[in-house]
């Protein structure tokens, strides 16, 4: 039998705290946070990058209709 390398360990973790991160954060923000949960556990680091540029941008466009 093959053995488990240690590095999907850590890919895991670090998927499994993008998401988590990613999802609460959505919540603070009044975005889906289960839409943008889901896709931070896809990979790392797009996932946070895109949910970083959409965030930001929906910010920015609420300041302006204010």
């Amino acid at each position: 039998m093959q053995q488990i390398s240690p590095w999907w360990f850590v890919l895991a973790g670090a998927l499994f705290c993008q998401g988590m991160w990613i999802f609460q954060d959505a919540r603070r923000h009044g975005l889906n946070r289960w839409l943008w949960g889901i896709l931070g556990l896809l990979n790392i680091p797009t996932s946070l990058i895109v949910y970083l540029l959409v965030r930001n941008w929906q910010r920015k466009n609420a300041k302006g209709r204010d």
